[in-house]
């Protein structure tokens, strides 16, 4: 069961990622309409499961208010944070980093409110993960915005500092993230392995919350339906070529989700922290390759 939910996390988050990247090549603005495209697809398939096959309405055997309400708010926090960060400037890589750099503040927190003590081994690896997001995020920085000569000196323009606010809700929304994973595995331990219906009822009770982003979801769906038609293998198919790509996001977030949620069922919110940042590299690998090759 864990192999298979490692296998799923990193065959979902790496397609995840791609499909991200041509979306918001296209869209940069479509973040909250993709996000709550995914929440929808995860609950309907969630009430699909919870129903089973629509002979009852789910029932949930954890406290809706005292279990799910705190998950719900965090969940929903770190989402919005995300997609707000990509409206600085902040470059694909360096968002996939940060979403992965969880290691160091699960270790904190983990500390602080659970008195976890890492061994020597696991304390290095993080070490040298967080000094990674670190150099990569001032390598990227200085790479978008390089230096210019005024007055015989080496000045670093102001736009660099417009991508500043991104950076911050990153970092806020990795030890949102860490605190989450903290809060689930806390959630299992007392009520029991309930993974699909965490799932469900998570993602379900967070829809509401879209409300307030309505304009720009209402924005990016006209952006969606004016954009290309799909075009593949000499075939060109009369249906907008970036509803194919969310559709494909949202399989593959569903994937993701799934197997994230049934590896913290069955280990530590860390070691699902340390999963997840293995596909890293991947995801590094295929958001530098040449757009003309992704599409």
């Amino acid at each position: 069961m864990t192999e298979i939910a490692v296998g799923g996390i990193l065959t979902g988050c790496i397609g995840c990622m791609v499909t991200v990247e041509i979306l918001t090549r296209h869209s940069p603005e479509c973040m909250n309409l993709l996000t709550c495209s995914t929440f929808i697809f995860v609950s309907i398939i969630g009430f699909f499961k919870q129903s089973h096959y629509f002979k009852r309405l789910p029932r949930s055997k954890v406290p809706l208010l005292r279990g799910y309400a705190r998950i719900v708010l965090i969940f929903f926090v770190v989402n919005i944070s995300n997609n707000l960060a990509l409206r600085y400037d902040v470059s694909i890589p360096l968002f996939i980093i940060f979403r992965s750099g969880t290691l160091l503040a699960n270790v904190l927190l983990g500390f602080c409110l659970r008195n976890r003590i890492c061994s020597w081994g696991k304390l290095l690896s993080i070490m040298f993960v967080s000094m990674g997001v670190v150099l990569f995020t001032l390598a990227d920085q200085f790479s978008k915005h390089p230096t210019v000569e005024k007055d015989g000196e080496s000045v670093q323009p102001s736009a660099i500092l417009y991508s500043s606010p991104g950076i911050f809700l990153l970092m806020f929304a990795a030890l949102l993230s860490a605190y989450l994973g903290i809060c689930q595995e806390d959630l299992y331990r007392t009520y029991g392995n309930h993974s699909q219906e965490a799932i469900f009822f998570i993602h379900a009770l967070s829809l509401p919350g879209f409300l307030f982003f309505h304009n720009d979801i209402q924005q990016a769906i006209i952006h969606f339906n004016n954009s290309d038609t799909f075009f593949i293998f000499g075939l060109r198919f009369p249906i907008p070529s970036l509803w194919i790509y969310m559709v494909l996001n949202c399989i593959f977030q569903w994937i993701c989700i799934s197997n994230v949620h049934t590896l913290i069922s069955l280990t530590t919110s860390l070691n699902v922290a340390m999963i997840i940042t293995l596909r890293k590299f991947l995801s590094m690998v295929l958001s530098l390759v040449p757009p003309n090759v992704l599409i």
